[in-house]
This record gives C-alpha cells, sequence and structure tokens, in this order.
C-alpha cells in the first residue's frame, strides 16, 4: 500500500475471522474445530487439532486470546492466498472495508463459482466490473474447475487496485495473469480494450485485452444501466448478480426478482438464473450469453 495509506484496528474480531474462513473453506474439518477450539474451549475439537509443533500457539490463542497466533494456525490447516493477505492486512494494519469479507459477500460468491463450475465452459479473459478488491478473482483462481485465462478488475475507486492485487498476489506474479486497474466500467469497450494500468511503483503501462467474459456482482451499484448493459457485444459470456436491498441509498438499480432482472439484461441463452436469500435481502444472479 501508499506511504499515506491510513492506519487502523480490525473490525473483524478473532471469531469472527474463524466463522468467515470456515464459512468460506467449509471442506477442511481442521477450521470447524478450530473455531470451536477458541469459542467454546471444545475439549474433542482441540485434541483432534493439536500437535507437538502448534499446542503452544494453540494455547496463546484460546487461553490468552492471541490474535497473532491465529494467522499461524490458519496457515497451518488452509494455506490459501486469501489467508496469507489477510495476515498482511492485519501485520501492517492496512485499511481495508471488512465488508469484503462479510457473510452475504462470501456466500454470493461461493454461490457464483458453484453454478460456473457446473457449465464448465472455458471462461478465457475476464473483465471483472466494479471489482472492488478482487475477491471473486481470488476465488476463481483457486477453484479447481473453472478454466480461464486472465483477469482484468476494473472499480472506479482508486483504492481498490493495490488490495485487489494482493489478494490475487500470485496471479500479479505469474506474467499479470491478474491486473486491477482504476476505471469507470462506462469506459470500457468490452470489444477490445485498450487502456492505461499502473505497475506497482506507480508507473503507466499500456494495454490491450479482448474479453471473453463479463462479471459483474455490483449491478444494484449501477448507474445509467441500459447504457452499460448496451456497451457489451452480443455473444459475450456475462455473469451478473444484482439484489433486492432498496434501503441502501446507494443501491440505485436494483431488481425485484428474476424475470425483472431478466428484462433489464436480456440474453439469447441463459446457463443459469436463480436467487439466493441471504436475510435482508435476496441476491439474484445471471449466466448467460447475450
Amino acid at each position: 500500500m501508499s506511504n499515506n495509506s491510513t492506519k487502523f484496528k480490525s473490525r473483524l474480531e478473532t471469531h469472527e475471522l474463524l466463522d468467515r474462513f470456515e464459512l468460506l473453506y467449509d471442506n477442511i474439518d481442521e477450521l470447524k474445530d478450530l473455531r470451536r477450539s477458541y469459542i467454546n474451549k471444545d475439549l474433542s475439537s482441540i485434541f483432534r487439532i493439536i500437535t507437538t509443533n502448534n499446542k503452544e500457539d494453540l494455547r496463546k490463542l484460546i487461553m490468552e486470546d492471541n490474535t497473532w497466533k491465529l494467522w499461524s494456525l490458519l496457515e497451518e490447516y488452509a494455506n490459501t492466498y486469501f489467508v496469507k493477505a489477510f495476515k498482511n492486512f492485519f501485520v501492517n494494519e492496512i485499511k481495508i472495508d471488512n465488508d469484503c469479507f462479510s457473510r452475504g459477500q462470501l456466500h454470493s460468491k461461493k454461490w457464483l463459482v458453484s453454478e460456473l463450475e457446473k457449465t464448465s465452459l472455458h471462461l478465457g479473459t475476464i473483465f471483472l466490473c466494479a471489482g472492488w478488491y478482487g475477491t471473486l478473482a481470488t476465488m476463481l483462481f483457486e477453484s479447481k474447475k473453472i478454466h480461464l485465462d486472465k483477469i482484468r478488475s476494473f472499480d472506479i475507486d482508486e483504492n481498490c487496485w493495490r488490495i485487489a492485487e494482493t489478494f490475487n498476489k500470485p496471479w500479479v506474479m505469474d506474467d499479470w495473469k491478474f491486473k486491477a486497474t482504476t476505471q469507470d466500467i462506462h469506459d470500457i469497450n468490452f470489444a477490445e480494450h485498450t487502456y492505461q494500468t499502473l505497475r506497482s511503483n506507480g508507473t503507466e503501462r499500456e494495454l490491450f485485452d479482448k474479453p471473453n467474459t463479463i462479471i459483474n456482482t455490483s449491478c444494484e451499484h449501477i448507474e445509467n444501466w441500459q447504457e452499460w448493459w448496451n456497451k457489451i457485444p452480443k455473444g459475450k459470456l456475462c455473469v451478473l448478480q444484482s439484489n433486492d436491498y432498496k434501503e441502501l441509498p446507494e443501491h440505485i438499480n436494483c431488481v425485484d426478482d428474476i424475470e425483472h432482472f431478466r428484462s433489464i439484461a436480456p440474453m439469447t441463452k441463459y446457463f443459469y438464473g436463480g436467487d439466493l436469500i441471504l436475510g435482508k435481502y435476496t441476491r439474484y444472479m445471471l449466466i448467460g450469453i447475450k
């Protein structure tokens, strides 16, 4: 992050972090036991995961509430880049919006990845619109069933691109298989796009990309929706999410149901259309060919 980044104390408490990582990697039993060990002081869970090498870290986490020890335990059980990225943010006190790791965000993105996996489609070059911190890209890269070439993430907020590249550092380092750029998605040419991006040292470089897949999980935020939708050429694979949470003033393009969503984003072929109930709101998703 830049030198003028705001310092902060994470709003995510230890029990929340454990909950989110268990949700994200629900196939890793050790994460379930780690959460139970910390929250419930459950002896059965402690005995299942304790080893000679980690017993001191477990003791300090459970008995002393030492959050620093959380990261070594998480890395032992789930050595993924979400763990590495959040450890980096915690250690260096880098400011992020922790809503990126809310239950609703994680459920929505896991749902998207799961439904895309079922299609067995090759996604080619992905343009991730309003990509925010690029956490969806991390999940797509970590999936064993998703086939893609590269991901380009675009967000109008200039504070997003470095954080997105922290979440996706291995793929940034892999010849920019992932690259985040500050740009208004209304200014993108979705047929073939020439644009300026920034290297890690802040210098500019011109890129040229032709997207095969357009992903926008923030359709409820998009002003002048029809104008943006008209910019996408026919034949592009599109993955869209919106919701019915109209209470937030920034949600200016909500939909009432999946049929309403289809009406504002008509496609020639649908692979998926459905909803996910998330308590305060319902999220809707379309996957198809425009």
